[in-house]
């Protein structure tokens, strides 16, 4: 299959570091020519982490660009720049990898995605609970109809930041159902399509005088009940409360927590690994049913992500994004950040 050149363009994303640490602990699928920091994208990252990344060069971003036989972008910048990037990037006819959410316009994602679709390029994004495998195979018993007909689903993505990091959520509107919640909506309408209604509830807390909508919470309306997306800063533990509950009419399945940590010892590969616990509650009826409790991984949570971008773009797959769905999901996740 070769090997895919690539630069990545940001390193202000949360996932920019890991991302680019998983490219070239990959040295079978990526070439990483270059990393290039665009306007006022932050460096701290790459300046406390560069030496992981071995001789990967840093470059202005015009002369990354016009590297020879550079295939694929990567796109780390912060959050608001997404979009703009990735435009840039598949314009120029590269095979792409945007992080999530991509943007906070929801006019300028459909646009890109509408490009995308018309040029035939490969395009992924960075939701990588879509790789974990507890989550695979719940998507699989639910096409399978081992779930029956999903009543409800509730997912949770919390974790505890610093007053510095909620107050950085004030620049987008919802906050951390924005920058996090993205995923639980995400794994919401895979599971049950798009919502007939989506109702926001994001807040600031006021702890620590932070300004962000640190509380997320958004509900979203099925025929049969509502859908819960729930992801806080604000959580003591919360990481190790990261659930999925998916009610069918006939199994319920939890998994929680959906990660966690573990070390392995190698130091070339500064991204842990992780092991997700699934509880599958599949045909006992009873009130009390404790159900049966299945163990996956370890597993790394970047690299299965970016493998698949590898393989999708050396192998020319177009098909490896849904761009209606992508562009729908985008939507409701601004929908549920309150933002339209």
């Amino acid at each position: 299959m070769g090997r895919l050149k690539v630069i990545q363009i940001g390193g202000e994303h949360d996932h920019a570091v890991p991302v680019l640490d998983s490219m070239v602990s990959q040295k079978d699928l990526f070439e990483v020519a270059a990393y290039a920091l665009p306007e006022d994208d932050a460096t701290w990252q790459y300046n406390m982490y560069k030496d992981r990344f071995g001789d990967v060069p840093r470059l202005p971003l015009k002369e990354a660009l016009e590297l020879p036989g550079i295939q694929g972008a990567v796109i780390e910048t912060s959050e608001k720049n997404l979009t703009k990037y990735a435009r840039l990037a598949v314009d120029r006819g590269l095979a792409v990898h945007m992080d999530k959410p991509g943007g906070e316009s929801p006019e300028e994602f459909a646009e890109l995605m509408e490009t995308v679709k018309k040029k035939g390029t490969v395009f992924t994004l960075g939701y990588m609970y879509r790789f974990n495998p507890a989550v695979e195979r719940l998507m699989e018993m639910a096409k399978k109809g081992e779930l029956g007909e999903i009543v409800s689903v509730e997912a949770q993505m919390n974790c505890i930041h610093r007053p510095e990091k909620r107050d950085w959520l004030k620049q987008y509107k919802g906050g951390m159902m924005f920058f996090l919640g993205c995923h639980l909506v995400d794994l919401i309408m895979q599971l049950q399509g798009d919502p007939m209604e989506i109702v926001p509830m994001n807040v600031c807390s006021g702890l620590d005088g932070a300004e962000g909508e640190d509380f997320g919470l958004a509900m979203l309306r099925y025929p049969h009940g509502w859908s819960i997306a729930k992801t806080t800063a604000v959580e003591l533990g919360g990481f190790m409360r990261r659930q999925l509950v998916v009610c069918g009419t006939r199994a319920t399945v939890e998994i929680n927590p959906l990660e966690y940590y573990i070390s392995t010892g190698s130091r070339e590969h500064m991204c842990a690994d992780m092991v997700v616990t699934t509880r599958e509650l599949c045909d006992e009826k009873a009130w009390n049913a404790r159900g049966k409790k299945e163990v996956f991984g370890p597993v790394n949570r970047y690299d299965r992500m970016m493998a698949h971008f590898a393989r999708c773009a050396m192998e020319g797959k177009t098909d490896c994004t849904n761009w209606d769905y992508e562009t729908r999901l985008h939507r409701a996740v601004m929908a549920a950040s309150g933002a339209i």
